[in-house]
């Protein structure tokens, strides 16, 4: 039985949502959106803490939930994750393992940072008498900033993971259609994950997303920010405005387009099957034209997500949260975590 919520703190917007855990499904309890009221975590200062604690206690309060139990995701971009392959072995001898692999290949010096680690299940390292386990390595710095937040906000933290795994928990009812690749477009930084044939077989994050496409747009055309990023959303790739707006956000756009290409490419080294499809999500997924230009310059079929079309929801909630279901994709994943 799931009595937690997920909670999603974005740079741009703070996200919350429950859900019961039904027959082979989940039904949405409530969902609801804020706008954060400070730009970014990465602010040090104790009175930015306690303004989006007290953002996060109203929008609980509004669409009412009632748990004080949650689980919350550390943004991918201030984490190091790698999908590592090793020797078959129980979960005491992992646990022993693990530290000596970190070692090699974390950035960080082992005592400044928390390892986490999740086997995924792969049915040809199996055979092989392997396992792949995706490592995570977060700064005891963020941690303790996120905990710090959760406390102001009278809440009791059950777990912190990744937005990326978030994500791919939220989406899993997607991957029946075939192997595909999953780009998260949030404010601050592009979230990439590889699915193949069922199970996580490769992430990057890269900080080039969102906030990016608007600095660009605003430097083009001489707008504020908060000018371009009203242009950004109502124009997009769009052919409006004498396609001003397009010409001055497509070098980022070629920048996220490569990245993803990077991706496929890699993945088409080690795999003979093709991927097939592009799942976009975050909320510059929302961005005009988006999806026909990823579809053309990457020859995939793209579709942009709906999680709450992989739910069950009253017509009501339906209705209120549809222009924000690609948005609700992380919280959504983080409330379904058993």
């Amino acid at each position: 039985m799931i009595t937690h919520f997920g909670l999603d703190i974005g740079s741009e917007s703070i996200k919350i949502a429950q859900v019961e855990g039904e027959k082979n499904s989940f039904r949405l309890v409530t969902a609801g959106i804020v706008k954060t009221p400070v730009p970014s975590l990465a602010l040090e200062s104790d009175k930015d803490l306690v303004a989006v604690a007290e953002a996060i206690k109203k929008l609980k309060n509004e669409i009412k939930v009632a748990s004080s139990q949650v689980v919350t995701a550390l943004p991918e971009r201030h984490i190091f994750t790698q999908m590592i392959e090793m020797p078959r072995m129980n979960p005491d001898e992992l646990a022993q393992a693990i530290p000596w692999e970190a070692e090699n290949i974390v950035p960080q010096p082992l005592t400044e940072i928390n390892l986490d680690w999740e086997i995924v299940e792969d049915g040809e390292s199996a055979k092989g008498n392997r396992m792949k386990v995706l490592l995570v390595a977060a700064p005891k710095v963020l941690i303790d900033k996120y905990l710090k937040v959760l406390k102001l906000a009278e809440l009791e933290p059950l777990a912190l993971e990744t937005e990326l795994l978030a994500t791919v928990r939220c989406l899993n009812p997607i991957f029946n259609q075939g192997n595909l690749i999953i780009a998260n477009l949030g404010l601050k930084s592009l979230d990439i994950a590889v699915i193949y044939r069922g199970s996580l077989f490769l992430t990057r994050s890269l900080p080039t997303a969102g906030e990016a496409i608007t600095r660009a747009l605003g430097t083009a055309l001489n707008l504020d920010l908060a000018t371009a990023e009203e242009y950004k959303k109502t124009y997009g790739l769009s052919q409006q405005a004498e396609s001003k707006v397009a010409s001055a956000i497509g070098p980022i756009l070629a920048v996220i387009r490569d990245e993803i290409k990077k991706a496929i490419h890699f993945y088409t080294e080690k795999k003979q099957d093709p991927l097939r499809l592009l799942i976009l999500s975050g909320g510059s997924s929302l961005l005009p034209g988006l999806t026909e230009y990823f579809a053309q310059s990457l020859n995939l079929e793209v579709q942009v997500a709906d999680p709450l079309a992989l739910i069950k929801v009253d017509e009501k909630s339906r209705q209120l949260l549809k222009s924000s279901s690609p948005l609700l994709t992380i919280a959504l994943g983080l409330a379904m975590k058993e």
